[in-house]
Parts: C-alpha cells; structure tokens; sequence
C-alpha cells in the first residue's frame, strides 16, 4: 500500500526542447543536452519525467516536408509505423530536420533569404503532449536567442494542452535576453544560469529535488526518450578558462571550469557503446584544456578498451593545447575531422578577439597533427565572417590560408552576443553614432568620450568616418545603426537580429560577394578532400 500511494504521490516534469526559426538548421551532432542531463538527475531523485523534443528527426509518426507542396512519410516507417534504420546520405548521424517555409518576421524582411520552421510538426507535437499525463511543472529550454519565435510556440503550445501547470523557461536565450524572454515568451519562472538555478522553483513547488551546482556531480545524460539514436552528445567539462570578445560561455557558466574524471566518462562513454552507439560527439568548450589530467587519461582507457567508436567535437578546439602526444592519441583514439578554432588569420583581429591563438600557433599545430597521422582534409579548422573590423577580403584570405595548411574550412557566421565584450563595443558605437546623426554640434565632445573609454578604438574611428551612413564600398565592415530598416539600436532590443545568418556587419548588397566566399571555400574544401 505505501509503495502504491508513494508512485501516486510522485512529481512529475515535462521538458520541453522547442521547434526552430531561422534561414537554415542542419543536425549537426545537435541535442538538449541540458535537458537530457536534467532528465537523469530527477530520476536519480524520484520525480517522473516525460519529454518532447520538437527537433528529434526520427519523432515517431512524423513527416518529412519534400516542399510547400508535398508531404510524404519518414521513409524509416512502415505502413505499421515500425521504425526501421534508414540512411538519410549523412556521415555520422548527421541529417537535415523537417522543414516548412514561413513569413519572415518584420525585423528580418531585407535579407535575401527564404525563412523556415525545423522540427516535428504542429500537429505532430500537440497529439504527443495530449498523450501525456497532466505534469507539476513544465521546463522549456532555449538555444539561440534568435530562436524565441520556437520558445513562443512551445510555450504557447504546452499552456493551451496543460494550462495553470507552471512553466520554467531556462537555456541560453532565457539567460542573456531576460527581459526580453519574460516579456515576449512570459513564462511563470525565468531561469538564468546552470540547471542548479532550478533549486528556487522546485522549492517553490514542493518538488523534491536538486540539482548539484558542480557539474563533475552529474550523472550521464538520459537517451531513453529517442527511438532512433545515431549519435550520443555530452560532456567532460563545463565552462572555458577563456574570455573570447565573442563568446557568452562566461556569463552562462557563472565563470567557472569543472569537469568530471577520466574514470567517469569513460564508463558513460563505455554503456552508450555497449547500446551499439559508435559516435560520441563532446559539447565541451575547453576539451583540450589540462589535458594531462583530463582528456589524455580518457583516451588512454577508450585506446586500451578496443572500443571502436568516432569521437566528434562540433565545438572547436584550442590548438594552443595540442602536443604530439595528444594529437596521437587523438587519432589512435577515433577523433573523426577534429574541428579546430583560428577564427581569423588577420594577426589584429586574432588580438582583438583574446589571443588565443596565433598564426604561428596554427602551424606547429598542424605540422602535430599531420606527424601524428592527420592527413590533409582529416581536420577542419573555424573561421569567422563578420566580425567587427573584419573585410571580406580577410575572411577569403584566411580561407586560402587554412587551405594551402591542408585543412578544411567551416565558416561560422559571427553574430553580436549579449553578455559579451563585443556587445557592449558595438553599443559604444552605436550610441556615438546616433548622437552624430541626432546632434552634429555635439559629435566631437561625444567621440573623444567614447574614444577614452573603448578597448576598441580602431573600430570607433570607423564609425566616425562611416557616420553620414553611407557604405560605398562593397565588403567593409558595417555598424548595426545603419541597417537597412532604419531601427537604429534595434540589434541590442531585438534577439532576431542576433542571427548569424544576417551578417549584421556587412551591408545587403554584399551579399552576392560574401556567397561567392562561401562558395569558394566550399570549392577549396573538395580540393583538399582530393590531396
């Protein structure tokens, strides 16, 4: 009888990973980890937990949008709905998600691309939630904070199926964009920070748990909710002893760096292979960092196991860290193209950005790498396009530089981050700005203000000279008070121009020159695959 009333009395949370909104979305080793590792942490402390993943691409039931027009079954399902493994054509588990093209919003009307939603449909997502018990408490996470319109839905969506249930929203956008998240998504609980920051609302709902605030206490994540899993997301650590100019990790990670043993992921690593999983993808910010005593060890023990697995890392790595013995290890170990960070070649921007690393780095990196047995194409290298100060002859002069290293290029669309040092430059700028626009008498005295006080005077000088908003000269760098709407600061107030895709410092009309980059790299990429 105490055991029967003990599972009746028993909490429950339903978690919430929500569908997407951008120009484009590719599974690139994609997962809530988040919420997968706070699955196994409530039910390590007796509370039920049920969740919907709106980007699951292998979502029972679901379909697969061909185009506007036409919708055709998974062809993973049968006639009975028995799932089947099938080869969506990518390498490692990878795979394009369920797209519908939608209007853009207003703040997006002048980029010259087609927008879409990603994930399970509508329909598909409101029969799974009606299928479920009545929760506690529903906890929704957030990735981009250009990604809401997706937090909008899912809320909107879980209230209209479960309403008066109260819902937490936590994740990335809910931490850099809270007042924009409790006024736009209007969740009963924001969540700033780690998972721990959750404490507060299981207190408030007499739910018995907690959530340890090291991360080295974590148990491993919870797959159970996947039907299909081709891959398996987590981590050794959490934070980064870096401060990228960028990069928000230190305002999410509350400053500061933890990791679990050696011993302990190599046991998580080790079940989900017993499961037949062979890709193992790390999150980590910092893999490489204290290798002696992290990663080294953990790959010592993968090596001596026989385990047969690929080892991916979507998240850069430091090259700063690398040693040959590392780098063999690495290879004998089964990193798959390891994905390295430079950012840019321009040595200025490299100082700009944190000095992390430098061009005379990357090159004994990559002579390591190449003696440790990468070849030319097994190792891809991240450069940024848009950064502030940056031309589009930067960035296809750094492509031509990775390339003639023999390494792969991937362009990651740099975007202004609140909670970063960037953001509060780009602000500077800004303000200078509009008050040279609003009141010309006073723009000397406002620009030597602004100029004592920035890290960045280069890019304020910048500013002076393009002040009358007009860009001639097609690939210079761009101020966000000179968009094409006319909205000013709207960057800093509105998270849809956070998107990467928009490249916020280059001008519309460049468009067709930042593609034929794109293109070019692409073009490089193949060469090199060829070496």
């Amino acid at each position: 009888m105490n055991n029967k009333n003990s599972t009746i009395n028993k909490k429950s949370a339903l978690l919430i990973n929500p569908p997407v909104y951008d120009f484009t979305a590719f599974d690139l080793w994609s997962k809530p980890l988040g919420l997968l590792y706070l699955s196994s942490i409530l039910k390590q402390q007796n509370v039920e937990v049920e969740m919907l993943d709106y980007m699951d691409r292998h979502f029972a039931g679901s379909v697969i949008l061909r185009s506007n027009k036409v919708a055709t079954k998974d062809p993973g399902l049968d006639s009975s709905g028995t799932r089947f493994p099938q080869n969506d054509g990518q390498r490692y588990g990878c795979g394009h998600y369920l797209k519908t093209h939608v209007p853009k919003p207003a703040a997006l009307k002048h980029v010259p691309r087609h927008y879409s939603r990603y994930g399970i449909l509508k329909e598909t997502a409101k029969s799974r939630l009606r299928a479920l018990k009545r929760p506690d408490l529903i906890i929704v996470t957030s990735i981009m904070t250009y990604w809401y319109p997706g937090v909008i839905e899912a809320i909107e969506s879980v209230r209209n199926v479960f309403p008066n249930v109260p819902v937490a929203l936590g994740g990335v956008y809910a931490t850099l964009c809270p007042k924009h998240a409790l006024e736009t998504a209007k969740p009963d609980f924001l969540v700033q920070g780690g998972l721990a920051s959750l404490n507060e609302v299981f207190e408030q709902l007499a739910i018995p748990a907690s959530v340890q605030a090291s991360f080295a206490c974590f148990p491993a994540p919870d797959y159970t909710y996947y039907n299909r899993c081709s891959y398996v997301a987590l981590r050794m650590s959490m934070g980064c002893p870096f401060n990228c100019s960028y990069c928000a990790q230190r305002t999410l990670c509350a400053d500061t760096f933890t990791a679990k043993t050696p011993e302990r992921v190599f046991e998580e690593i080790a079940a989900f292979a017993a499961k037949g999983i062979e890709n193992i993808v790390f999150y980590d910010d910092a893999l490489l960092y204290d290798a002696d005593k992290y990663i080294k060890p953990l790959l010592r023990k993968i090596i001596a196991s026989g385990m047969k697995i690929n080892i991916h890392t979507p998240n850069g790595l430091h090259l700063r860290y690398l040693d040959l013995e590392l780098a063999s290890l690495m290879k004998k170990g089964g990193f798959a193209s390891p994905r390295f960070s430079l950012e840019s070649a321009d040595a200025r921007l490299q100082n700009e950005t944190g000095a992390k690393i430098t061009n005379e780095g990357f090159e004994r990196a990559v002579a390591i790498l190449k003696q440790a047995g990468f070849k030319n194409g097994e190792f891809t290298i991240y450069l940024l396009m848009g950064m502030p100060g940056q031309s589009l002859k930067d960035v296809e002069e750094s492509i031509k530089y990775v390339h003639s290293f023999g390494g792969r290029v991937s362009l990651s669309e740099y975007s202004v981050v609140p909670g970063t040092k960037d953001f509060q430059r780009q602000l500077q700028i800004t303000n200078y700005e509009l008050q040279i626009k609003n009141n010309k008498t006073a723009a000397g005295k406002n620009y030597e203000r602004q100029l004592a006080v920035s890290t960045n005077s280069e890019l304020l000088r910048g500013a002076k000279q393009r002040s009358n908003l007009d860009f001639p000269n097609a690939g210079l760098p761009r101020p966000f008070s000179a968009r094409n709407d006319g909205q000013g600061r709207d960057f800093a107030n509105e998270p849809l121009l956070h998107n990467k895709s928009v490249f916020p410092l280059f001008e519309t009309k460049d468009w067709q020159e930042i593609m034929r980059i794109k293109n070019l790299a692409t073009k490089l990429n193949a060469l090199t695959a060829e070496d």
